[in-house]
């Protein structure tokens, strides 16, 4: 899927069977990351045609400090909508300047100074992405919180900006993709994709003379028209986008990227002596021809998985069938140098999402460890000269107690000392 995770040899990453660590992956190897990501309990509402400015800023705008803002296409749609949007919403004064052939650029006043921001300067600053280059161009956080009707519309206009839309009449897949060169603002559309249930591949193109570029690709008949239905088209995207849909209309989609690892055939194969069904048997149940074990030599997609967990009368196989993992292949583990890195444990659950990679969540200093003891120092003032108050606690021992303490901390002798009890007598 193009998504990457820089992580120590210890971490473990979810494979089929469990969790490995990354030493112990190689090439081919299947791991599990988001098939789709929920809607937010809470969430953000704006005003549509801000959101919309918003993805029409993010492909084609300029915002660099030191310079005007400007916005550059060669859309008249876009051109209109941008200019609407900066008035209604930001009371900006929109100047339209021609450039060569049919693009032309609008240049976007009333937004203050450096001293005293304010229309869509204001706006973008306080969204943390005013100054960003092309190469630097992120889809802000707060926009992550935007309902998924919201994020439709970022994504319809974003795609209007620099996304393709494409029918491939020479037959193969058609072509639904967005292009940058900021590989965070690939992560960031291959992330918000993930609300409407769709798996993107991020592809990197490098070309002579200019800078590495990302396109983040919609593939296969069911996802793109799920992208066309769900997220919609704006501008120059929405004649192509029909013919895309006019060309899979009818086409029965058949996934060979949304598989189940090949080894969930073990567990199939578990039920079926567990209830005393042979390989012939179960084929005249499928209604298929006998072929012995090649019914269990390939890694079977979600629809043929369910077809045994229906046979079998299975939750867990359906849970496999219908679950929101998708099996990712490992291209390439390599070494990245060494570098201080701590150990990172997220409350309350058991695993998290790096790029939508599905994550162990570690705590393995704390499970590998005879003793941890964390150190800290309150945030005060200590006298020049005075020690330094530390708080301590033994979170952890396998042979003896756990608890507080406070320790004193000399700098001139690097020495920490017991703290004398507050009723007097022998240290604490």
């Amino acid at each position: 899927s193009g998504r990457s995770i820089r992580a120590t040899a210890d971490h473990r990453l979810r494979a089929f069977a469990g969790w490995r660590h990354v030493r112990d992956l190689t090439t081919g190897d299947r791991l599990a990351i988001a098939r789709r990501l929920p809607e937010p309990k809470s969430i953000t509402e704006w005003p549509s045609e801000r959101v919309g400015l918003l993805g029409q800023l993010i492909g084609d705008g300029n915002y660099i400090k030191g310079a005007p803002m400007r916005y550059t296409t060669s859309s008249e749609e876009n051109s209109r909508f941008v200019a609407a949007a900066a008035i209604n919403e930001f009371g900006a004064k929109v100047t339209r300047y021609l450039e060569v052939g049919n693009w032309h650029q609008l240049l976007i006043s009333g937004n203050g100074n450096r001293w005293h921001p304010a229309g869509v300067n204001a706006w973008l600053r306080d969204l943390g992405i005013f100054g960003q280059r092309s190469y630097q161009k992120r889809v802000p956080c707060d926009a992550f919180r935007l309902a998924n009707k919201q994020l439709a519309i970022l994504l319809r206009h974003l795609w209007a900006t620099d996304g393709s839309i494409s029918v491939h009449k020479g037959g193969g897949g058609h072509s639904v993709y967005y292009a940058t060169n900021s590989i965070g603002l690939a992560g960031d559309v291959a992330a918000l994709l993930l609300r409407f249930d769709i798996v993107t591949r991020t592809v990197r193109v490098e070309e002579a003379g200019y800078l590495p570029g990302y396109q983040v690709h919609v593939s296969g008949t069911e996802a793109q028209r799920r992208f066309i239905e769900l997220i919609g088209t704006f501008g120059p995207r929405v004649e192509p986008a029909a013919a895309v849909m006019a060309a899979t209309a009818g086409i029965v989609p058949n996934t060979n990227v949304d598989t189940i690892p090949r080894e969930v055939f073990a567990l199939v194969r578990g039920r079926m002596r567990d209830r005393e069904i042979t390989t012939r048997e179960m084929a005249r149940l499928r209604g298929t021809s006998h072929s012995g074990n090649g019914h269990f030599t390939f890694s079977p997609s979600r629809p043929h998985l369910a077809t045994y967990a229906v046979l079998l009368e299975d939750s867990a196989l359906m849970g496999l069938a219908t679950n929101d993992l998708f099996w990712d292949e490992v291209i390439d583990v390599v070494a990245d140098g060494e570098q201080l890195v701590y150990d990172l444990t997220v409350p309350d659950t058991s695993c998290w999402l790096a790029d939508g990679i599905v994550s162990h969540n570690s705590g393995a200093l704390e499970q590998d460890a005879d003793i941890v003891i964390m150190l800290w120092r309150d945030r005060e003032e200590t006298p020049a000269g005075a020690p330094r108050l530390i708080n301590g606690s033994v979170a952890k021992n396998r042979n003896g107690p756990t608890g507080g303490f406070q320790l004193l901390f000399e700098s001139e002798q690097a020495k920490f000392f017991s703290k004398a009890s507050d009723e007097g007598g022998p240290p604490a």
